[in-house]
């Protein structure tokens, strides 16, 4: 059994998905106790807390609350000896996420960060060419919306909208994960954090990072939650061509001066979740790890290129 904390619309994603796992049965647990009844009435068995839900048999969970709350139910699953994945970011910051780290190194319970972009099929294309470029010299990231577009209720009540727990570092952390994912470790990060007050919300809305990694590669990200259009694309440029990827395409596209190449995946959302779920089923039933799915050092690692950037000027 597989406990699912917050039930918002990541929380609701990941049960729906496990439901649809033969020999899984997902448990529902809300932070609001009026959501019980409702959940009830969908055919999800509910819990009130993570350790009613461990008393029913759970013994993994999902952290889908929250940012600001993954710190307590984190620790609340680990000491009710439950494996887990975490919603990215795994925590607000490096310190809260190093807290988890220990705790579950403590209890010898497994931690994985959700971290879905590694499992889509157009990115792993991207990876796999990576070496027909040759050495890599230098990384372009996008990763523009706009906030507004991107929950029905209003954004200025959202999570990404607080100082504490929100801001594009923390909300598209995504394209950190990834490029350290890709590329290796992130050294000598620079950034350029701004608040506009266009969005009228009290994180950052725009970040440009900079950093180098141990291959000699330059990495330069752009995320804001001010672009109309939205973008997510990566650009690769190396000593025998250029590689690019768009995320909203789903399309891989190769540059060489003789030659070119396409890959279209026509992979759904769902689909890439699932495959995330099954990896850590998997994972936390045999003593094999798997470099698809995130650890929760690399979860850590992430954080702290987002808190230097933070502290950090350009």
């Amino acid at each position: 059994m597989v406990a699912v904390s917050g039930t918002g619309s990541i929380g609701m994603r990941h049960l729906t998905l496990l439901q649809q796992l033969e020999g899984v049965r997902p448990i529902a647990v809300p932070k609001r106790k009026e959501r019980l009844a409702v959940l009830q009435s969908q055919g999800f068995v509910v819990a009130s807390s993570l350790k009613e839900a461990a008393d029913q048999g759970a013994k993994l969970a999902v952290i889908a609350s929250n940012t600001g709350e993954h710190v307590h139910d984190s620790l609340s699953a680990i000491e009710c000896e439950m494996d887990l994945l975490v919603e990215k970011p795994l925590s607000v910051d490096a310190v809260q996420s190093w807290e988890i780290y220990q705790a579950a190194q403590k209890k010898q319970r497994k931690l994985f960060v959700g971290c879905p972009l590694r499992f889509s099929e157009s990115l792993n294309i991207f990876r796999e060419w990576l070496p027909k470029i040759g050495r890599v010299y230098a990384v372009r990231i996008e990763c523009q919306s706009f906030l507004p577009d991107w929950r029905p209720r209003p954004y200025q009540e959202s999570y990404s909208a607080k100082a504490v727990e929100g801001g594009v570092l923390r909300d598209l952390i995504h394209e950190i994960d990834y490029a350290i994912w890709l590329f290796g470790r992130a050294k000598n990060v620079r950034a350029n954090l701004q608040n506009t007050g266009r969005l009228r919300i009290e994180a950052e809305e725009f970040a440009e990072l900079w950093w180098q990694t141990d291959s000699g590669a330059s990495v330069s990200l752009c995320l804001d939650y001010l672009s109309r259009i939205p973008r997510r694309q990566m650009r690769a440029f190396g000593e025998k061509g250029n590689l690019e990827w768009d995320g909203i395409a789903q399309k891989v596209s190769l540059q060489q001066p003789k030659h070119s190449e396409e890959f279209l995946s026509r992979q759904s959302r769902d689909e890439m979740y699932l495959a995330q779920l099954k990896t850590f089923l998997k994972a936390c039933s045999t003593s094999k790890s798997d470099s698809f799915l995130a650890s929760g050092l690399e979860g850590f690692e992430a954080l702290r290129v987002c808190d230097t950037a933070r502290s950090s000027k350009p």
